[in-house]
Parts: C-alpha cells; structure tokens; sequence
C-alpha cells in the first residue's frame, strides 16, 4: 500500500512559514535531511490532490516526480511559499498527464480561452456549497467526489487548489500561471457543477 494512502486525517497544519523558509534555505545548499523534512510535510496533501487529479493509478507517480524536480531545481527557487511552489509543480505533472491521455475523453482540460476569461467576475453571494458543510456527510462526499472527476482538469485543479487545499486566489494564479480572472471564473463554474450535482441527488444542505 501506498504510504500516502491514508488522507483522511492529514493535519491541518505543518511546518511555519519561518520554519520552512529556514528549511529552504538549508536544503539549497545541499541538506538533503532538511528537503526530506519538507517533503514530509507536504507529500500528504499533494498525494491527496494528485488522487482527484489524476487517479490513484498515477497519483504516486505524480508526486514522485513532482519531488524529485523540486529537489533538482531548489536552487533556482525564489517563491516565499515552498509549498505553492511544489503544488505548482505537482498540478503541472498531473495536468500533463491528463494531456496525454488521449483515449480518455472523460477528462477533458478546459474549454477555449475565450470562455474562461472573465475580468468582470465578481464572488457571487452564493457561489454553492461550501465543502466544509458536507465533511460529516459520507454521502455527499460521495457526490462531490464524483463531480469533481468530471470537471475539467484545470477546472477541477483551480477548485481543488482554492476549497480543499486553501490557497488564496493569488497564489492559485501563480500556480496555475493564468490571470487571476481566470481563476475566479474556473473556481466559480466548479462549485456551480458541484452544487447541481449535490442537488440533483436531493442534497439539501445541513439545515436541510
């Protein structure tokens, strides 16, 4: 069994901010115990967000080689954030995966450029279900793990990357290396599929 198998209880925090910058730091001039200390703390999450991007066929393979080019290219970091950086660099292998899955049409990447630029976009009052209200309900899990596989790739990164893993709308655009319209647009679509998809299984929220 994989050892990133167990995601259900990954601990909400890790390493600080300082912590990590010092362990960056250590590990660029050669410290492989201090990357290997980083790596510890983040190959959890990126497991968890390589699985609903990718499958668990290829979800370790991801993370691997996300790792492993981080370790090479340490020197060349620059970022503030070594854990925006390493999930930039996981999302990049899993959506070139996806990208080579020609005989797989059910996971599209997103459609033209034109529809997902959006400048105006503004937060909608009510943009649908927060994934914190559904945690204690197994079958709605259920349910939103399904829309999310069929999202678009990039789609489904940006929402993943925003309402599971918790980065700002800033750094997913870094991440994703598109405008941060773009990003608020794909957030936006995903949790509108993710909300008609609960709700056309009955779901009808916890006050329900």
């Amino acid at each position: 069994m994989s050892r990133y198998r167990n995601t259900s209880a990954v601990p909400a925090g890790g390493v600080s901010a300082e912590a990590s910058a010092l362990l960056v730091e250590r590990a660029r001039r050669g410290d492989a115990r201090a990357f290997e200390q980083l790596a510890r703390d983040v190959e959890r999450p990126l497991y968890r967000h390589a699985v609903r991007m990718v499958g668990q066929a290829d979800a370790e393979d991801v993370v691997q080689d996300a790792l492993l080019a981080a370790w090479r290219s340490l020197t060349s970091f620059e970022g503030s954030s070594f854990r925006a950086w390493i999930f930039r660099i996981a999302t990049n292998r899993a959506l070139d995966r996806l990208r080579s899955r020609r005989r797989h049409p059910e996971l599209p990447l997103d459609p033209p450029a034109e529809d997902d630029e959006d400048r105006s976009w503004a937060e909608p009052a009510a943009p649908g279900p927060d994934l914190t209200d559904i945690a204690a309900d197994r079958e709605a899990l259920l349910i939103v793990e399904e829309a999310l596989a069929t999202l678009p790739a990039e789609q489904r990164a940006a929402l993943l990357l925003r309402d599971v893993e918790g980065f700002a709308y800033e750094e997913i655009a870094t991440i994703t290396t598109v405008e941060i319209g773009t990003v608020k647009s794909r957030i936006h679509r995903g949790r509108l599929a993710v909300r008609n998809a609960l709700v056309a299984r009955g779901w009808k929220g916890p006050a329900g």
